[in-house]
Formats: C-alpha cells, sequence, structure tokens
C-alpha cells in the first residue's frame, strides 16, 4: 500500500468507534482518584489534562455536543498512555482502549493535513524490507549534526543511547521437536539485536525450543496510539497469520510490545499464542537453577516501564531474574509510579516535557550511586540513557537480559 495513502470516506470507522466511546466513558463515575496519578495533570492542573477531562472531552466529541478542534485533539494528544490512571481507577474504566478509540476516532474527523500525511507515512513505513534499518542510520546521522534545526530535539538526544554497530540477530535455533515458545521482534529488531541475542541464549541455555517467525512485523502499538487504526489493523493481522498454530506461548522482550499484543484476537478459524513479558516467563516456567551466572558486584537499579507496571502488572519478575545474579544489589528506582516520559514515540512529539518528567529519574540514578540502571522497553532505555547523558551521568542503561547474559559462560561471540 502507497506510504501517502489515505483512508477512503467508506472506510469511515466513526460510528462504531464513537458507540465504544459511550460505552467505556459511561462507567467513569467523575470521582478524580485518578488524578494524583496522572503526569500532565500534575503538570499542569488542566481539568482537560486529566483522564476524567479526557473522558469528557472524548464523550462529547463522540455525541457530536462539542466539535473536533485542534484544541481538544491537542489534549488527547498529551497524553502519555502510561495507564497510571487505569490501575487506580475503582470503577474499571478501561482507559487504554477508550484513547486508543478516542484518537482513531479523532483522526477520523480532522483535517488530512501535511504534518498528519508525514506522521502516517513514517509510522506505515516500520513494515518496508530494511526501513528500520535506515531510519536507524539517518537518525545517527541527524543526531550527530551539530545545527539544531537538523534533528528533532528529541530524536538527537534519544539516538545518543544507540550502539554504533547493531550485531546481526542469531539465527532461528529451535532444535528437535515443537517450539516451546515463538520470540517477538517487533519492528525494532535492528535497534535491539544485542538484547534478542540475549534472549536466546538465556532461553537456549534454560533448555528452550524458541521459533522466531519471519514474516512477524510490527506490533501496532505506534499506529494504534497514533489513530491509524487501519494500520494497527493490518499489521496486527499479519502478526496473527506469523504466530498462528505454532508455538503456545509468545513472549517479547519489549514491554511495550508484550501489552499491546496481548490485545489479539485469533485468526478465524486458527488461534494466537498466550503472550507473557519475557521475564515473567523465564520465572514461571523454567527452572532458573539452570543457570551458571557470575558474581557481580553492582548496583543495579531497575526502571519499571509503565506498559509494564500498568498494562501487563508484573514488575516483579525482573527484580526475581535479577536476584539470581550473585553478588548484585537490586533496587527500585524512585519514582517507577511515574512514568519516565518515553511513552512510545511521545519523547519525539512532546521532547520538552517528555525530558521534564525523565530529569527526576535521572537524579534518582544519580543519587543512588547505581552501576548500572535497566528497562524493559527499548523506547524507555533509550529516554533515560539520553536523560543521564545530559545530566552528565556516565551510568549505563541496559535491558535486563543483557545483564543477566552477559553474566554466564563466555561464548565465543558473546552478548
Amino acid at each position: 500500500m502507497p506510504l501517502l495513502h489515505r483512508p477512503k470516506p467508506s472506510d469511515d470507522p466513526s460510528p462504531t468507534l464513537a458507540a465504544a466511546i459511550r460505552e467505556a466513558s459511561d462507567r467513569c463515575v467523575a470521582c478524580g482518584l485518578c488524578l494524583p496519578h496522572c503526569p500532565t495533570y500534575g503538570d499542569s492542573l488542566n481539568e482537560n489534562e486529566s483522564p476524567r477531562g479526557r473522558i469528557s472531552l472524548l464523550r462529547a466529541a463522540a455525541d457530536g455536543v462539542l466539535p473536533v478542534t485542534p484544541a481538544l485533539t491537542a489534549h488527547i494528544d498529551h497524553c502519555l498512555g502510561c495507564l497510571a490512571c487505569e490501575r487506580a481507577c475503582p470503577s474499571r474504566v478501561p482507559y487504554g482502549a477508550l484513547l486508543k478509540n478516542g484518537r482513531a476516532f479523532l483522526a477520523g474527523k480532522s483535517p488530512w493535513t501535511w504534518r498528519r500525511q508525514r506522521h502516517r507515512a513514517l509510522i506505515q513505513a516500520v513494515d518496508l524490507p530494511g526501513a528500520v534499518a535506515i531510519a536507524y542510520a539517518a537518525a545517527r546521522t541527524l543526531g550527530s549534526v551539530s545545527r539544531p534545526r537538523a534533528a528533532p530535539m528529541g530524536l538527537r538526544d534519544a539516538v545518543r543511547g544507540l550502539p554504533a554497530r547493531p550485531r546481526p540477530a542469531r539465527a532461528d535455533r529451535q532444535g528437535a521437536g515443537p517450539a516451546d515458545v515463538a520470540l517477538f521482534r517487533g519492528c525494532t529488531a535492528d535497534l535491539d539485536r544485542p538484547v534478542l541475542n540475549a534472549a536466546m541464549r538465556i532461553l537456549h541455555a534454560l533448555g528452550v525450543r524458541v521459533h522466531v517467525p519471519r514474516t512477524q512485523g510490527c506490533c501496532g502499538a505506534l499506529a494504534a496510539h497514533a489513530g491509524f487504526a487501519d494500520i494497527a489493523s493490518r499489521q496486527r493481522r499479519r502478526n496473527r497469520q506469523a504466530f498462528a498454530d505454532g508455538a503456545p506461548v509468545l513472549v517479547s522482550v519489549a514491554s511495550g510490545c508484550a501489552a499491546e499484543l496481548r490485545h489479539y484476537d485469533p485468526e478465524p478459524g486458527g488461534r494466537f499464542p498466550a503472550v507473557s513479558d519475557i521475564h515473567r516467563y523465564l520465572v514461571e516456567k523454567t527452572d532458573l537453577g539452570r543457570l551458571t551466572l557470575a558474581p557481580l558486584p553492582q548496583t543495579i537499579a531497575v526502571h519499571d516501564p509503565c506498559s509494564l507496571r500498568n498494562a501487563l502488572g508484573g514488575t516483579r519478575f525482573v527484580y526475581d531474574l535479577l536476584a539470581r545474579i550473585p553478588g548484585a544489589r537490586v533496587i527500585e528506582l524512585p519514582g517507577n509510579e511515574v512514568c519516565c516520559g518515553a511513552a512510545g514515540d511521545y519523547f519525539l512529539r512532546e521532547p520538552a516535557r517528555a525530558q521534564a518528567l525523565a530529569h527526576s529519574k535521572a537524579s534518582a540514578a544519580r543519587e543512588l550511586g547505581a552501576d548500572v540502571v535497566v528497562s524493559a522497553n527499548i523506547g524507555c532505555a533509550l529516554h533515560l540513557s539520553a536523560a543521564l547523558a545530559r545530566h552528565g551521568v556516565d551510568i549505563p542503561v541496559r535491558h535486563p537480559l543483557l545483564v543477566v547474559a552477559r553474566q554466564l559462560p563466555p561464548l565465543d561471540d558473546p552478548c
């Protein structure tokens, strides 16, 4: 499909989306218990920048009471989607689903500007072969340019955390018999190859048979969060076909992808594997006693991505896994209940607010005297790495699996 494709008016899903918005918003009793947990409300004290306010705005737009204007859309776009509000909500309002439906609804009612078309084309391009690798090289080039306007502020900062030459991911080594797990690579494989290598190495050391379908692609989170529901739907369909009737469990090294994948429904007549964060799978489904890990006398500060803390609800498994390393002091990074500001592509779209949120994380890591900060989501890791660099703090940010894999007995090609 052409990158600059515009959905046809006949494809307009607005009536269905409006109905979904009404159904979800009916559960909100406007109690306000979400307000203390919302970073954008805490920053602005503006009701329109709160979960309760955004629900009201989306309901009014869906009912036709309020017109869809740039001002209304901006309040929705400012939301990080961290889901701290959903976790705190006593009425269990499905805020995450409401936000996605709301953004798709607003996208269908908004003018088709060049900026919006460019945003759509960039998100759609991740499905093209080699597109992320090309974007990776371009990002490093733009990020190294000294002229401030050569690249967006968020991009210039984020690429500081990218490795200079990502190593090729290991080949799929399933071994004899059916696979125990399928490994999700997603669209960030060209950026996250060392972590994928680490995941494969740990799983193989535990005797887990791994399958990595070559036809998989982006999980669809970026498109869904941007309101491009048709792109997200195509990406989900591709992955459903890639993973159908294969391994019983699908694991992801990126918590943001796992949070999106868990909402997949199977293809008609087929099935989709159960989705698990890889740390949870390792702790609950394998015998970690089989791992021989070298001592690491370091303080490891753990950052909890919102997708892991609020969407998947399984942060403790990262701590349990790292605690297996002899001599390691594993502690929580203070302020984990507040989003770091990465939030998908938020740190590129809203760099000033995203950097303000990351500031406290960098300060906390410095005050702790941490030797390394770990995060289970690549976007968060890049964002935190840039924040630490801005503050002159020489603390690396790594994925938990990479820290564990490096303590395994050495290979000819270590992670």
